[in-house]
This record gives structure tokens, sequence and C-alpha cells, in this order.
């Protein structure tokens, strides 16, 4: 999810990109996100604030003010971000409080996940069609937040249970449910389907932002899913209007092949969608509707009316000798105090009266002013307190006096909805008027009764209308003169009373009608469910007769073309590009091109369907690379340069192998001049405006493009991860070790029928996991399980979770690895063989193991590597860092204490963070944004190119996974890869001189784009295994694009990688338990036997080498 501030869209940005754009994702744009996401809907969520992590909530009242934004249309004053967490609207005697960020108001609420009452239901403005599958949608929307109850009845429910039952003749605090997690904690066997969270502290500080990950506000839910299934969503990027897009181009039957709607960001730049769901919330959506119907958008005349508040009141009580427990705790509270007698969340008990009100009391948080709350914006009863009184409570809070005094009262009921929203044309600014609530004055009786039973003082809101669940003001109804939308959600054209605008939806709580009575975020996200039902299959209609048309245009137009060349024309590669990536007009149609990258490193693709006089086809695919850790010596080369493969397209049938060439296509100096002085057109100054302007901020300023770090953290996909157990091992020199294991999860009766396939044992890198992946929906856990094995993941004595150790690899190879096979021995039988897949030092160690002989090849079935073998030979800049002393001086700096914590906030000695911060400057092949991947890339070296991995994986892979990096086997590695084949920990060659104990068939596989270790590497050890053992199967695989361990976490690897690990299993399987070596007559691959591979950017390797040399001299100067 890219960062958006500034969003670089342009009027010649003309693409046909998404099918849908979603505008806001509270509870009804992330249900509409998540529902046409997982339908295979390509679907772009644009969201006006930013994403709030948890710490990132404000947790004191100096940053909860930074984290405000106030408009007070009487006085014309206005300040704080447009993008605040809260927006605050004062207009006359009526305050409106509004929610912005990914995840909308779900961030900030109370969670509380209520039912629809029955009186709503059946108000007559309530659509009847809504009925025939609410209780369905309910139960759906209820089950994506996983709502649930507490079963701790906290200080503030126990008091209010008290004192309100004479008072309240329905009492319903037993059935409060909320959007947080309170159960037991899951085994981390058995991550969660959706985003894992902590369980719920009690804190009290909700209604701020949970700090500590216990609600499942939306972009933990529907937004992740919609995530998972492809969504792109894009923050701080306010939409202004939508109208149609006038150029769009019909074909035969009224189908448009250019997209139906513009959305625009600004006067000037939009995105184009055949559907528009708006749901910013009922200001933002109806302020949108306003703007856009001044551009022509015919719209009902109904639209800002039937406006509720949904009777909100709010009312603050405080002084009360009661131990309500009302305030927020802080971080160090919650050590002193046990968990029954926190505050509790924000509400969890909820009272209503027959008159038709429902009064809940909620939590301060901690980070709210309280004054504000004392005498500022209120009226106190009974009177003569004010403003002294706040002065005076605060100072008793201050210093730790009466700590559990004061509470909120949110009263919520039945207001008459007739509410009006309205768009200023003298301002421009969107104003509303409260509608009128017949209720008010038994409200604040029952607000008295209470307080005086709490023995309080009172404190109103200065406000008729304190409003926190607007709804209305595109209300749902049967047709335009009765409201903006109909059931479904379809905007309606007045042209005639039923019509809609196609492709135009409103999916948020403006489309309720009427006041809910409760807290009605339930309800909104039931709505919604119910419109993306109708959204989802109008969608897929629409789309299933394009492609029917435009199936039958094309095959008019072109009669020879067969449906191999209709599905390789280009077109499918022009239609997924992004158009903020075209440049100066609409693309030649010959070109098919995307331009894109991480923030530091950009990349331009050329696709080209080329046509011979003979008939034959072919597809030039072309890669240019713009590195600015290149520095500018390189920038010449690298601009110039474009890395080109030339593919022979093969005939239907045809199973030759087609004509597949690598090279670079150059660009003399002489030759871009040509090309410059014969530029035409208009736009040639802008052109060449733009190449500059991005020559300088990617080779000289190396401004980044965006964060990587607005990217959603997910811990799961869209299917739930597979069960698991932990098993603790003990091994031979006494260590605990760990082991995760998941069983084959085919069904019994089926497995008895089958032959039972072996287990497989997986062997991470250092530190760092490669296989067990939650983001990802098809990591090699998933994969392996899928086939039918019986899956162990080893966690050796360098996992990070382990304690501090002098451990080297060598340890890992002679006691983990044994202690590992002897579990699986123990659970299968002794007779069992084992399929090993290991990747980078997991390599080094299980070579370790078997040529060491502390591990026999009876017991292997088969061995994958990937970028590891028992050679490890390095790429310059790895080389250079590892001869030069960077590895003892690193040591000595950390001490005594060899793991280094990652995370930018982890507390860490003073070498730690000297270490980290020398880390920082060290040169290396990709930059990012992240500090964590800074740090690691700095020390290790960069271990993926940032393309290949999704923004949900390198968020998990620093901010979860790779938090600490234990580096006490650093010198026994460095002592590996200067000898460039495994040594013992003194380096000491008592390994390649037993190939006798490597009797199995090997797999090794490299990195076509070379990062850490070279493909030289799995070279040398399929020539050694070959010349070795050749009665046995070895094979070798290099994978373009890919460099080291984005081999197992990249985006495509269960494309391009994983089938060579499966295939190399298979075979195994079918050779059998028969030890007698056989040998293969097959042909083997020997593709980069005879030549060195040759990677991109060689020459930049050097440069990096020079550079980390003079950084080293540099450092010895400094400190020697």
């Amino acid at each position: 999810m890219e960062k958006q501030a500034k969003i670089e869209l342009r009027p010649e940005d003309r693409g046909d990109d998404y099918d849908a754009i979603v505008v806001g994702s509270g509870y009804g744009g992330s249900v509409a996100a998540c529902r046409m996401s997982t339908a295979g809907i390509k679907v772009c969520l644009l969201e006006k604030g930013r994403r709030w992590k948890a710490e990132d909530f404000p947790t004191d009242s100096r940053k909860i003010m930074s984290a405000v934004r106030y408009e007070n249309q009487n006085l014309g004053l206005r300040f704080g971000p447009e993008d605040a967490l809260f927006q605050l609207y004062e207009q006359n005697d009526s305050l409106a409080a509004v929610a912005c960020g990914l995840g909308g108001g779900s961030l900030v609420n109370a969670g509380v996940m209520l039912p629809t009452p029955i009186r709503a239901r059946r108000n007559l403005k309530w659509p009847k069609e809504w009925e025939r599958d609410w209780d369905i949608c309910e139960s759906s929307a209820a089950a994506m937040l996983r709502i649930q109850s507490s079963s701790v009845k906290f200080p503030i429910a126990k008091v209010m249970g008290e004192i309100a039952g004479a008072e309240f003749e329905a009492n319903i605090e037993s059935s409060v449910k909320l959007s947080v997690k309170f159960d037991v904690e899951e085994p981390p066997s058995n991550p969660p389907k959706l985003e894992q969270i902590n369980n719920c502290f009690a804190c009290g500080n909700c209604l701020a932002g949970c700090p500590y990950n216990a609600k499942n506000s939306t972009d933990k839910n529907y937004l992740m899913s919609a995530i998972q299934a492809g969504c792109t969503i894009r923050t701080k990027c306010q939409v202004q209007y939508v109208i149609k897009n006038p150029h769009g181009i019909c074909q035969p039957g009224g189908i448009s092949r250019k997209r139906r709607w513009r959305v625009y960001i600004n006067e000037i730049d939009y995105i184009t969608s055949d559907w528009v769901i708006l749901s910013a919330g009922v200001l933002g959506t109806t302020e949108i509707l306003f703007r856009s119907q001044m551009r022509g958008l015919r719209l009902s005349d109904t639209l800002g009316s039937g406006f509720s508040c949904n009777g909100n009141t709010l009312a603050y009580v405080a002084g009360s000798p009661a131990p309500l427990n009302g305030y927020g705790l802080n971080r160090k509270q919650l050590s002193e105090i046990p968990f029954q007698d926190r505050p509790g969340p924000s509400i969890s008990s909820s009272h209503t009266s027959s008159l038709g009100f429902t009064i809940q009391s909620a939590i301060l948080p901690r980070a709210y002013p309280y004054l504000l709350f004392e005498g500022i914006t209120t009226y106190t009863w009974p009177t003569g307190y004010q403003f002294f009184h706040g002065i005076v409570d605060r100072l008793k809070h201050f210093i730790g006096l009466n700590l559990s005094q004061s509470i909120i009262l949110n009263a919520m009921g039945y207001d008459e909805s007739n509410g009006k929203i309205m768009l200023e044309k003298d301002t421009d600014k969107i104003c509303f008027h409260p509608p009128q609530d017949p209720l008010l004055p038994r409200k604040i009786m029952a607000f008295q009764k209470l307080t005086k039973k709490l023995g309080g003082i009172l404190f109103m809101s200065r406000y008729r209308s304190t409003a926190v669940h607007l709804l209305g003001g595109c209300n749902a109804s049967s047709d335009s003169s009765g409201g903006v939308c109909n059931h479904k959600g379809q905007v309606f054209d007045p042209k005639t009373p039923a019509t809609v605008h196609a492709g135009l939806y409103v999916c948020d709580a403006s489309l309720i009608p009427c006041s809910v009575g409760i807290n009605p975020s339930l309800t909104i996200a039931t709505a919604a469910e119910h419109a993306s039902r109708y959204l989802v299959q109008d969608i897929l209609e629409y789309k299933s007769k394009i492609s029917t048309s435009v199936a039958a245009v094309d095959r008019n137009q072109s009669p020879a073309t067969g449906k191999k060349l209709e599905h390789d024309d280009g077109s499918t590669n022009l239609k997924s590009s992004d158009k903020r990536n075209w440049f100066i007009g609409e693309p030649h149609p010959l070109l098919r091109g995307k331009a894109g990258g991480t923030p530091y490193t950009q990349y331009m693709r050329y696709r080209l369907l080329l046509a011979a006089a003979s008939g034959s086809r072919y597809i030039l695919e072309g890669k240019k690379i713009m590195n600015p850790c290149h520095f500018a010596l390189y920038a010449w080369r690298e601009t110039t340069t474009l890395y080109v493969t030339f593919n022979k397209v093969a005939p239907s049938g045809s199973t030759d192998t087609m004509l597949n060439l690598k090279g670079e296509l150059r660009v003399s100096f002489i030759e871009l001049l040509k090309c410059f002085t014969s530029l035409k057109g208009n736009g040639r100054g802008r052109f060449i405006h733009l190449l500059i302007q991005t020559l300088i901020r990617t080779y000289i300023l190396q401004i980044p493009r965006g964060t990587r770090e607005n990217f959603i953290v997910t811990d799961s996909c869209d299917k739930s991860y597979p069960s698991s157990t932990i098993d603790d091992i003990r091994t031979a020199d006494g260590y605990i070790i760990r082991s995760r294991h998941w069983k084959n999860a085919r069904n019994p009766l089926l497995l008895s029928r089958e032959k039972v396939l072996n287990p497989i044992l997986l062997l991470n890198g250092y530190s760092t996991e490669s296989y067990w992946l939650p983001t990802e929906p098809h990591d090699l856990v998933r994969t392996l399980l899928e086939e039918g094995h019986e899956v162990w993941l080893l966690q050796t004595r360098l996992h990070p979770l382990n304690p501090a150790n002098n451990a080297t690899i060598e340890d890992i190879g002679k006691y983990d690895i044994p202690a590992a096979f002897g579990k699986i021995l123990e659970v299968h039988g002794p007779s069992t063989k084992i399929h090993v897949v290991a990747h980078c030092v997991g390599g080094l160690a299980i070579h370790i193991a078997l040529m060491g002989g502390h591990v026999s090849a009876t017991h292997i079935a088969s061995l994958s590597c990937t970028n590891s073998s028992m050679f490890f030979r390095l790429t310059a800049l790895a080389t250079i860092k590892m001869c030069l002393p960077l590895v003892p001086i690193s040591m000595a700096i950390l001490g005594k204490n060899k793991i280094l914590p990652l995370l930018g906030k982890s507390k860490g000695s003073s070498g730690h963070r000297l270490l980290k911060y020398i880390a920082l400057y060290l040169p290396r092949y990709e930059r990012c944004t992240c500090k964590e991947c800074e740090v690691f890339s700095g020390i290790f070296g960069n271990t993926f190119w940032h393309e290949n991995v999704s923004p949900a994986m390198h968020q998990w892979l620093n901010k979860q996974s790779s938090t600490k990096l234990p580096m006490s086997a650093f010198p026994h590695l460095r002592r590996i890869c200067n000898s460039g084949y495994i040594v013992d920990s003194n380096g000491n060659n008592s390994f390649l001189i037993h190939p006798e104990r490597m009797a199995i068939s090997t797999l090794y596989i490299s990195g076509g784009r070379s990062l850490l270790v070279t493909p030289e590497t799995s070279y040398l050890a399929n020539k050694y295994m070959k010349l070795h053992q050749p009665g046995f199967r070895h094979e070798r695989a290099v994978v373009d694009g890919f460099g080291h361990s984005d081999l197992l976490i990249g985006e495509k690897s269960h494309e391009k990688v994983f089938p060579h690990i499966i295939s190399h299993i298979r075979l195994a399987e079918q050779e059998g338990n028969d030890l007698t070596p056989r040998k293969k007559d097959s042909k083997e691959a020997l593709d980069w036997g005879d030549d060195p591979y040759r990677e991109y950017g060689d020459f930049g390797c050097w440069i990096f080498a020079l550079a980390i040399t003079f950084f080293f001299l540099l450092l010895h100067v400094l400190f020697w």
C-alpha cells in the first residue's frame, strides 16, 4: 500500500487499471473491497487518511492534539492536518466527530457490535429488500469482525449494573459484544485466518486507538482479505468528485471498451474505472456527490436529506467516589493493576430504556485532554464548579489521587432523521443541520439521575447535538423521490424514478435511512454486506458480457488468429500497467511498457510482440534498472542499457524447444543525441525535464518514492494456515532446540489407500524464516502439505527466539540436525527416509552433518538446497565485506551479548546502537526506507530483491519475524566465506575430503540475479556430485530474476522456484526406498555448466567493493 501524499497522476495518465474503485475504508468500504477482491475483481481503494499502526496511536494529550483536525464553520477557523485521525466539525450548536485513517471509524470507536434493533428494521423508511438476507449478512459481518464478549466483569460494568437497574427497564449489558480479542491466546502453531492480534489488556484506551493491537478494526480483517486477494490500497488520497467518462467507446451490444467513470483526485488528475463505490462516510460521500452534481452528474433532489445523528448525546461524570476505574492506563500501570481491576474496554455494558434510548458508560482514554470535558466545552450540573473543578481534578489525577472517579456517558436513540447536509457555495465547504431529537430532555434527566447515584458532577455538552454516529444523507429508497440510492446502493439517475447510474454505488453509513438507536457499526457492515452481494454479481455479469463481446469482435477482425495468439498479443500486459507509470500521452498500440520499482530502485519494462515474414512470432521483453547504490558513476550505463530476452512463441500443439535468447541493448552517446534532437510534439520539453528530474532524484538526491512501511502487516492469507505443533528437542550437547511440525492434513481414509509419503525437514538460513510465511498464500510449507507430505521445520540454536549463545554453524550440523533426525525417526521408525530442503546457512549445516558423518545418507530421501551447498561463493561486495575485518570488529563492538536487536525501538547496549549506526552507512545493492531492513542488509548484505517480495512479506519479515540477529556464528561463517567451501569452526577442511558420505540425490538452486551468493555455488556443487556420486540423480536450476532468499519468500516463488523442488521430491519418491544407486540416463541440465553465469551489473559490484573498502579505511582512521 503506497503512501500517496503526492499522488503523481497527470491528465494523460488514462489507463484501464481497475475494475472498481472504492473511496473510503470504514465499515462500508472495507466490506465492498473485500467482497469484490475475493471474487477476482481488480479493486483499488482510496483512503484520505494514513495507515495507523498500534504504536502510532496517541497515548498522551500532547500527541493527540497533533492528531486532531478542527473546523469551526461559525468562526471560519480551521487547524490541524487534513488527514488527522480525529476530524471535528463545529457548526452552530452542533458538533460532529469522525475518524480518518485506513480502517475509518473502527480505528477509534469502542468496537461495540450489537444487532440491529427490531424497532429500526420496522421503520417505514427501512428498505424491505434488506430483510430478505439481513440475518445472513449480519452473521457474515459478525464473523469477519470476530466479535467477542469478555468473560470478566470490569469495575465500571459492576457499578453501572448496580445503579442503572432501577432506572432502565431493559438491561442488555450481558449481551454486549465487541470487535476486541478477549479469548485465551491461541498457540502460535495455529495462526488465525486474518491478521493475528493480541489479547485485550483492558487498558481503557480504545477511543484513542488501541496501542496494544487488540482491536479487530477493519484494517485487520476485511482489508486484510482484500489485500490478500490483490486489492490495491492508496492512503493519503482524497477524492473530490466523480463524473462519467465522456470518452467511452461502445462496442456491439452497448458494451464499453473504456472505463465508465472518472474519479478525480483534484481538478486535473483522475483515475478511471467501471465501478465507483463511495464509502467515505456520511459527510465525505455526500460531499463527493454534491461536487459531482455541480459538474453535471444527475442526482436525486433528496441528496443530503434524511441526515441522522443516531440520537447521540454525550456527557462526562467526574468526582465520583465509586470505584469506576474510568481513566485509561499507561504501560507502567498495567503491570501494577490486576486484569480484573483494570478499566476494561472502553464500553463493556449497555443499558436501554423503554423510552427509546440507550446509555452506555465509557472509559476516558489517557490521551484525551480532560479539561475539555470539565468546564471548557461543557456545562456542569450541579452548577458552580465549572473550570475550577477541572483544574483541581487534573491535579489530583496527576499526583495519583482518586484515579477512578470519572466516566463518559453516551446516549443513543431515535431522532427524527430529518437533518440536512449541504455544500455551501460561498465557502465551498460541507455544512449540516442536525435532526430534531425529541428525547433529548429525557436523556439529560437520565444523566442527572445516574450522576446522583454516582455521587459525582455532571458535565453536559454545550452542543444540542454531539454526534459520533452519523447516518443517512444518501438514503436507500425504492425510487429517486425518496432517496439517493436503491437497496443495493446503486445511485439513482432521476431521469426516471427507478433508473440508476450504471457502476456508481454508495456503500457506507449514508445509506441507512433512519436512526438505529444503538451503536451502528454492525448495522453498517451488514448493509454493506447486502449491497456487496449485488455489486459483485453486477460486476461479474458485466465482465462476462465484455469478455463475450471482445472475443466476438476479435474473431471477426482476425479470423486467422488462434486462441494462443489472443492471449499473447500483449493486451493483457497493457491492461495491467499502472496508469501512473505511463509517460506523455496514450501509449503507442505496438508498445507495451510499464515503469515502477521500489522506493529507491527504479525499473522500466517493455514487451513487444514481433512477427516474421515466415509467420513465426517472437516476444521481445526488456528491462531497465536505475539503482542509486551504483552511484552516479554507473548512471550512464544503467540509463543507456536495456537487458532483453528474445523468445519465440510456440505454435499451438508444438512440443519443440523454442528459441530463448538473452542480451543487452545499449545506446551510444551519439545515438542518444539523435533521439533527443528528433523528439517532436508539445510534450518534448516536459519529457526531457522529467527525464533529467528522474536522474537527479535517483542518483544525486536519492529521494525515495514512497515507503514500504505504509503497507499493512498481514499475518495470514485468505485461507487459514494449517495447524502445527511445537516439539522440544534436546541435542547431544544438552541444548534445547525446537521443531515446528505439520502433520499430513489429508483424509485419513484416503491415506490408508495411498502410499505414505516421506516426511520433509526444512532448514532455514541464518536466523531468518523462509518457509513458514503467514502473509503468503503459497509458501513452501503449504505447498508441501498440499503434496501430502508431513513437514518438520527446525528452529536451530541460531533462531532469534533462543537465548544468546556461542553457537557455530558446525554446532548446527553436529548437534541440531542429528537431533532433529532422531526425533523424526523416533516418530516414524528407524527405516524412514527424510527429504531435506535447506537454504543458505541451513544448506551449509546439512552438508557439514552429512560429510562430517553426523547424519547417515541412508536416512535421506533427497536433498534440495537454495543458494547453498558444500561450496559458498559470494558476490564481489560480500567477498570484500568478509575479507575486511568487519566481522571481528563487529564482534568486539557487541561484547558478550551477541544478539543484535533490529527493531527501531528496541533497547540495546551502546555497542548494539553503534553497530546498527555503522551498518546503516555501509554500501549495499539496494536501499530501503525501512530501518530494520537497512541495518540487516548493512551487516549481512541484501538478501532479496525488493521487487520480488510483496509489501506485506517485507513488513512481516522486518517488523515481526527477523527482529533479532544472533551473530555468534559470524566468525565461523566468515571462515567459510573466505575459504569458498565448508570448513570447521577452526577453518580446517574436514568435510570435502569425504564425498563417499554424499550418496544421495541432490538439487541445487541459485538465483539468476545474484545477491550474496553467486550461481557458481550451485555449479560447483552439481559438478562435485556428478563427479563423485554418478549413480545418483543430480540436478541444478538457476532461476532468472531472483536473488537470495527471495527464491523462497518471493511472490512468484510458487510459480518459478517451488516446481523444481516438488519435481525433485516426486522423482525421489518414485525411485522408492531402493538403496542401490541407479545410473540415470536422462539428459542432464547443463545450461550453466560450460560458461560462468553472467549477472546484470557486474561492473557495479566492483564499484561497491571499492566503496566498502574506502568506508573501512575511513572507519580505521576515525576510530584507530
